[in-house]
């Protein structure tokens, strides 16, 4: 059996994108993963049929590339929660990845398979994509959730217990993110010169209300800090 897969992305009327996602599960799992392509492996989101869920770096690039000093108390682990109370019977919102149309900054040709949402015009919005998980066929064919509320929907797949994942996506205010200070933290054979480049870009992890997580897909202006 192949993989159920969903891929996606927010591009501009030029065509120059933001990150780019897949939503995915193995065959005969139950289990769902989301990572961004950009990242190549290094990191993945994990929603386990347990309920148990995390962030974590691969094994490989955690023992290769994070210095010791930066890593975490729970190993290669950023995070990890349980899965969150349902938003109504049986349909939990997973995660959510909010893209800043700002953030569009890559030109590349992408494979039809990945699906193109476009960027909001106005400025200060944003495309929020959210991994919505129904635990039993309770939307029809030609439904899906949060339809009647106005999300579009960009794709969907069906496990092996009867559940099913839903990606869908809504055009919001972009949320105004805390200011971030201090020093950077590198990666081995990465330093601040890395930072000086043209287009950009940061996830930013976080927390909602509801319990679950989400990723800003943010473009960033880097500024060195003077002496002193």
């Amino acid at each position: 059996m192949p993989t159920s897969e969903i891929r996606f992305t927010v591009a501009n009327s030029v065509g120059d994108r933001a990150a780019t996602w897949k939503c995915w599960s193995p065959p005969a799992k139950n289990d769902v993963y989301l990572a961004c392509r950009e990242l190549r492996g290094t990191l993945k989101t994990s929603l386990h049929e347990s309920g148990r869920w995390h962030v974590a770096y691969s094994a490989k690039f955690f023992d290769e590339n994070v210095p010791v000093e930066h890593r975490y108390d729970d190993g290669r682990f950023v995070e990890k929660w349980a899965r969150p109370a349902v938003m109504a019977p049986g349909v939990t919102l997973a995660y959510r990845i909010v893209t800043s149309g700002m953030s569009c900054t890559t030109k590349e040709t992408l494979p039809k398979s990945v699906h193109v949402v476009p960027a909001p015009i106005a400025a200060g919005r944003a495309v929020e994509f959210d991994i919505i998980l129904v635990d039993h066929p309770t939307v029809d064919a030609d439904g899906w959730p949060g339809k009647n509320q106005g999300t579009r929907l960009v794709g969907s797949y069906g496990l092996g217990d009867g559940a099913s994942v839903f990606v869908v996506c809504w055009e919001i205010a972009m949320p105004t993110l805390p200011s971030v200070r201090g020093s950077p933290k590198f990666y081995q054979g990465k330093g601040a010169a890395d930072l000086e480049r043209a287009n950009l870009r940061a996830l930013a992890f976080g927390e909602e209300p509801d319990g679950s997580r989400v990723i800003y897909d943010c473009a960033i202006t880097y500024t060195p800090s003077g002496p002193g």
